[in-house]
């Protein structure tokens, strides 16, 4: 199923192929939009958040770009997939810490915390995971699973398909809706909870590629 950010992207991707800039800045680009809306979920106002949000989805799409200029122009690198990664990982684990405190300085509760660090949790187990996959040379398939070793068939099961659904693309529109909606404090909730489980199931998905058990 094609993501609406990757709908999104198109434009910005012919832009970038034409205007000669590498992959890995248009990476780095993307950090920096990514790093805004951090800043602006910290300021805990309504505006913020909605700010926030859209620099968080202008990070997504300009997370897609690279990936899709580096494939178009060949230059794809092994140092430029870990550049994405590192940057895609620490945009997400620290704007939901940033959207936590956000939260907090509008109602100042330790369940706020609570929950902020419990999506900050799950989402780096997930790197951490993908980090495996990436140090045992899988590559990183399509939504986050990976790609078989050499002569292995990976069978695609309900749990891979289920990752695939759950990942297509879109949380940024889904952070977007709940800051228009003035509904951040339950968007935190629901990733501390999707963050983890999502992980779990993640780290089922690849633990016989990870542990070489077929």
């Amino acid at each position: 199923m094609k993501s609406i950010n990757r709908i999104l992207t198109r434009p910005f991707t012919g832009f970038f192929i034409k205007s000669g800039l590498h992959p890995n800045q248009i990476t780095l680009l993307s950090g920096a939009a990514g790093v805004m809306a951090i800043l602006f979920f910290s300021f805990g106002t309504k505006t913020g958040f909605i700010l926030g949000a859209v620099f968080f989805e202008l990070f997504y799409i300009l997370d897609n770009c690279d990936g899709e200029v580096a494939r178009a122009k060949g230059l794809s690198t092994k140092f430029g997939s870990w550049l994405d990664t590192l940057v895609d990982y620490c945009v997400h684990v620290a704007a939901f810490g940033a959207i936590a405190l956000g939260l907090y300085r509008i109602t100042p509760s330790p369940f706020i915390i609570v929950a902020g660090l419990s999506a900050m949790l799950g989402i780096f187990l997930s790197f951490f995971v993908v980090l495996l996959q990436k140090v045992r040379n899988y590559g990183l398939g399509i939504h986050g699973m990976p790609n078989a070793p050499a002569g292995v068939r990976k069978e695609t099961g309900a749990l891979d398909r289920l990752i695939e659904t759950v990942s297509v693309g879109d949380f940024s529109i889904v952070v977007l809706l709940f800051a228009i909606i003035d509904k951040m404090e339950l968007l935190l909730w629901l990733a501390a909870l999707g963050s983890n489980v999502f992980c779990i199931v993640l780290l089922v998905v690849n633990f016989r590629y990870l542990t070489d058990r077929e």
